[in-house]
């Protein structure tokens, strides 16, 4: 059975990452992965992650199975740090929520509950995306469109083709949308812009599908 597997392209960050540790310069900086490395090559841990981690061990008092959902205090923190502490939309039971084995795993169950409610459903990524986008939601059987974001010129969004792609969302279509530090580019909406981005959801009836991999930059 598994010889009839295929082999998948090596994945080419990781390959740049692999390049950097071949290369002899001294003065090199590995940027390929998303970590910080001090000069020693280490990933080092924050004190207050430290200090929050110990202070689990010290308290645990069950190795019981979480429910299906996750951890339900950490479900909820993770709302309110999201919707903003004043956000009244929980409490309304207007917002579901699940805890997931990290960004991949959050993505991969996204693409999942989309096609099970829709699986005609488009879904619109920026021109740039991060390229693990695509195996991540197409591999469920989601069809891709595109839509224009980065302007090189400007080192900035490309705001008004990006309104003027996405005025082909129809009804049932996913825009996929990066929350903030875009990746690659780095280049972020404003909040006027996230605002016409609301109104046209609302006016066209696609679905926002918020990626956001680095909360707080």
């Amino acid at each position: 059975m598994l010889d009839q597997l295929e082999r998948l392209p090596a994945d080419s960050i990781l390959g740049l990452a692999a390049a950097c540790r071949a290369d002899p310069n001294p003065g090199k900086v590995d940027l390929t992965v998303g970590i910080y490395m001090d000069e020693q090559g280490l990933c080092p841990v924050f004190e207050a992650i430290g200090r929050a981690q110990r202070q689990l061990v010290e308290q645990e008092t069950t190795k019981a199975y979480m429910p299906p959902a996750g951890d339900a205090d950490f479900i909820q923190g993770m709302q309110r740090l999201v919707l903003g502490q004043d956000c009244a939309a929980p409490g309304e039971g207007r917002v579901g929520s699940v805890q997931a084995p990290g960004g991949c795993g959050a993505l991969r169950i996204g693409a999942e509950v989309i096609y099970r409610a829709a699986p005609a459903a488009r879904v619109w990524v920026s021109d740039p995306t991060w390229p693990v986008h695509f195996p991540l939601l197409g591999s469920v059987g989601l069809g891709f469109e595109t839509y224009r974001y980065y302007d090189p010129a400007s080192h900035g969004v490309n705001f008004e083709g990006m309104v003027a792609d996405l005025q082909s969302a129809v009804p049932g279509d996913v825009v996929l949308v990066h929350g903030c530090c875009h990746n690659p580019c780095g280049a972020d909406l404003s909040l006027e812009q996230w605002g016409v981005i609301a109104d046209m959801a609302q006016r066209q009836g696609f679905t926002p599908f918020v990626d956001i991999a680095y909360q707080g930059l």
